[in-house]
């Protein structure tokens, strides 16, 4: 196809029902059906059946993007978007769950992170044991509903949570969500709380595939401390296969995107985007696509930039510049980098 002058691509979020989902998202101007049960919003992906269409630009669908020029319009490998993005409303506690660290027949390793935007007072996350019990044991009293062996972490607004794949975790009631995470839609299930699926019919649980997968050991480093850069900029998360840093451009800043793309999302609005050919507003929960090998400009507001990193070249050295330490920079990967 035409090579496309890179530009900002807007795309359009798809919303899913859940039995655990509510209605919060319309505070992130999501048009949430009156059932009652929105509980994702799928802002960024090709995965399963979603293919993020996109606004009136030069690209209809993520998948198109994805193949312009063997992926390098995106600066991807092999055609395959990495990513999926979605914004989560958890009106009641989803299920104990871990997603698989390898692809196989049928599954695809899920590596992930959590985002906070709202909590209620008293808030926790279910991430990682308590102990160090064996698989079997772990699931048989998963499977019973015995959160005594899960680790709690306390979480506000603006923390950030690794769930490295083999990690047991759930997200609890009265928390809205950003989940960045590789692109796999892969959810082993050990414990539902007793609920029924969409059908009415309890939802299947996954004990043998949970077992071969999760990782019975603490991680004391799932909720790493932002590491500040610069003025307006902090890193919050670093992995092999993404990576977060917190914008707040009270004055005109640059992004660019060199050899890889960005994802842009606004958490607190607006926040006005300008490029050579363009420029637009943005609201409180705007996504944005920024192809490889553009340069533009944000003012105001607070957004959350995800992208692939190179761990040395963009976590690393610009730790040591900032007069910050390599441990310190490592601190963010939640364990899941060991150069």
């Amino acid at each position: 196809m035409t090579h496309p002058v890179p530009a900002p691509l807007f795309p359009v979020p798809k919303l899913v029902e859940r039995p655990w989902g509510g209605t919060a998202l319309r505070g992130w101007n999501r048009n949430c059906p009156d059932s009652g049960r929105t509980g994702e919003s799928w802002e960024l992906g090709a995965v399963a059946d979603c293919d993020s269409p996109f606004e009136n630009g030069p690209v209809a669908r993520l998948s198109e993007a994805a193949a312009i020029d063997d992926g390098r319009w995106l600066g991807i490998r092999e055609g395959a978007f990495p990513l999926l993005v979605k914004l989560i409303d958890a009106r009641e506690t989803l299920s104990l769950q871990v997603h698989p660290s390898t692809d196989g027949p049928g599954f695809r390793a899920k590596n992930e992170c959590w985002v906070v935007l709202e909590a209620p007072e008293g808030a926790f996350l279910y991430a990682g044991t308590s102990g160090d019990l064996p698989r079997s044991e772990l699931v048989s009293r998963l499977q019973a509903g015995d959160v005594s062996v899960l680790a709690r972490i306390p979480v506000s607004p603006g923390d950030v949570v690794v769930i490295p794949a083999g990690t047991v975790h759930a997200i609890t009631a009265g928390l809205v969500i950003a989940e960045i995470q590789q692109a796999s839609d892969t959810t082993y299930r050990l414990h539902d709380w007793g609920r029924v699926g969409l059908d009415g019919k309890p939802r299947e649980l996954h004990l043998s595939q949970s077992e071969s997968c999760l990782d019975p050991r603490p991680n004391p480093g799932l909720k790493p401390s932002p590491l500040a850069l610069a003025p307006g900029r902090e890193l919050l998360c670093a992995t092999p296969w993404f990576a977060l840093s917190r914008l707040r451009p009270a004055t005109r800043t640059a992004i660019e995107t060199r050899d890889g793309f960005r994802i842009l999302m606004v958490l607190d609005g607006p926040v006005d985007l300008s490029w050579n050919g363009g420029s637009r507003r943005l609201d409180k929960g705007r996504t944005v696509l920024l192809p490889a090998d553009l340069q533009v400009d944000v003012a105001g507001g607070t957004l959350l930039e995800s992208w692939v990193p190179d761990l040395e070249r963009d976590i690393v050295q610009p730790a040591l510049a900032a007069g910050r330490t390599r441990s310190d920079a490592l601190s963010l990967t939640a364990g899941t980098y060991a150069p």
